[in-house]
C-alpha cells in the first residue's frame, strides 16, 4: 500500500495539489504541532484520509475525488472547512468530521455509519441529491445541523438497507429560542416497533433529536420511496412516537407525509385507526385516582384496563413508575415525602394526568 505520511510540524499555505496522493492508497497526518492545509486553495484527494493530529487544520477547499471507495479515518475528528464529494463510489467516515463553509455533493454517497457529520451554523449544503448522491445514515452515526434561527434546514440523508433509498428530512422552524442548538437525525428500514398497522405502513422510521432549543413550533416533511410503502399509501398516515404513545400528523401522500410539532422523537406512518387515540372515550370520567395516606388508588369505570402509573414531582423529574398489569383496580405503595405530585396513569394509547396531594 502507497502512503502519503507527514510526520512532522509544518505550515502550508496558498493552493496545494496533492498530485502523490491521487497515486497513493492513504493520506497520512501523524500528531503534530501545527498542520494548515489549504488555507486559500485547494486540496484534491483521491485516497485514504487519516487524521492523527488534532492539531491539524483542515481549511480551503477539500475535493475527495476518484473511482474508489474512500474513507476519512483516523484517531482525531477532521473540522473542514469547504467539503466537497465527486467520488462515484462514495467515502465512509471512521472518525467524527464537521463543515464550516460549503458541502457540496456532487459525485457518490457519504456513509456515516458508526460517526457523526456536522453542518456548522455558518455551512451552507448543496448538491443534486437522490439515492446516488445523499448522506447514508442507517448506522448508529447522525447528520447533525447547528440552528441559530428561524428558517428551513435540509437533512439529504437516507439508506443502503436492502434497496438503496433517498430520504430526506426537511425541518422548518417557525419560532423557537436557539442556545447552542443541534438538530440531530438518522433512519432505520424497517417498520417502527410500536406500530401495530397490519396492512398498511412504511418500513421505514427517522429518529429526531435536538439539544439546546425551546418553545418551538416546526413543520417537519419526511420523504419516502414507493419500496418503503406496504399496503396502499392512501391509507397512511404520518405519526409521531414519543416513547409513550403517538400522535397523528397529517395524512401522507405523494412520498411524503408531513405535521407540525413542538417535540422531536421518532416518526413513521400507518393505520390512522390503528395510531390515532381514540376521542370517543375519555378518560377524565373514567379513571379515578384517589389518595389514601401512602397508597394511591387507581381505579377505572367501565372495565378500561390500566397498563402503567408514572409518579413526577413538580419540577417534572420520574420518581415512581409501575406496571399496572392490564388491572381496572390498583393500590400502589408510594412511600415519599409530603408534598404535591402529578400522577400519569395510561390506558392503551391514551393517558391521564392528576396532581396530587401526598400527606
Amino acid at each position: 500500500m502507497k502512503k502519503l505520511i507527514f510526520r512532522y510540524s509544518l505550515l502550508l499555505w496558498g493552493f496545494i495539489l496533492f498530485a502523490p496522493a491521487a497515486k497513493a492508497q492513504q493520506v497520512i497526518i501523524s500528531d503534530v504541532a501545527e498542520f494548515n492545509l489549504a488555507v486559500a486553495g485547494t486540496v484534491d484527494i483521491n485516497a485514504d484520509l487519516i487524521n492523527n493530529s488534532p492539531n491539524a487544520l483542515f481549511l480551503g477547499t477539500f475535493v475527495f475525488s476518484g473511482t474508489v471507495e474512500h474513507e476519512i479515518g483516523g484517531t482525531a475528528p477532521v473540522e473542514f472547512t469547504n467539503f466537497s464529494l465527486n467520488n462515484t463510489e462514495g467515502i465512509h467516515l471512521a472518525t467524527d468530521i464537521s463543515v464550516s463553509g460549503d458541502i457540496n455533493l456532487i459525485a457518490g454517497t457519504l456513509n456515516l455509519l458508526s460517526n457523526n457529520l456536522t453542518i456548522k451554523s455558518s455551512a451552507t449544503v448543496s448538491g443534486s441529491f437522490s439515492p446516488d448522491i445523499m448522506v447514508i445514515a442507517d448506522g448508529t452515526g447522525q447528520l447533525k445541523r447547528e440552528i441559530t434561527q428561524t428558517g428551513t434546514y435540509l437533512f439529504p440523508i437516507g439508506d443502503t438497507t436492502g434497496l438503496v433509498d433517498f430520504s430526506p428530512v426537511s425541518l422548518t422552524f417557525n419560532d423557537g429560542t436557539f442556545t447552542n442548538a443541534i438538530v440531530s437525525i438518522n433512519l432505520k428500514n424497517e417498520k417502527h416497533p410500536e406500530n401495530t398497522s397490519l396492512n398498511d405502513y412504511l418500513n421505514k422510521y427517522w429518529v429526531v433529536s435536538q439539544t439546546g432549543i425551546s418553545d418551538f413550533l416546526c413543520t417537519a416533511v419526511f420523504t419516502y420511496s414507493n419500496e418503503d410503502i406496504v399496503g396502499s399509501e392512501a391509507n397512511l398516515w404520518g405519526a409521531k412516537w414519543d416513547g409513550n404513545q403517538w400522535t397523528v400528523l397529517n395524512q401522507a401522500s405523494l412520498n411524503q407525509f408531513s405535521g407540525t410539532v413542538d417535540s422531536f422523537s421518532e416518526f413513521t406512518a400507518g393505520e390512522k385507526t390503528v395510531l390515532a387515540i381514540d376521542d370517543e372515550i375519555n378518560l377524565d370520567n373514567e379513571i379515578n385516582i384517589t389518595v389514601n395516606n401512602n397508597n394511591i388508588i387507581i381505579s377505572s369505570d367501565n372495565n378500561i384496563k390500566l397498563d402503567r402509573v408514572q409518579i413526577y414531582n413538580l419540577s417534572g423529574q420520574l420518581v415512581y413508575e409501575k406496571d399496572l398489569n392490564n388491572k381496572t383496580y390498583n393500590e400502589v405503595d408510594f412511600n415519599a415525602q409530603s408534598n404535591y405530585y402529578i400522577v400519569k396513569v395510561y390506558s392503551g394509547k391514551q393517558f391521564i394526568s392528576k396532581k396530587i396531594f401526598k400527606n
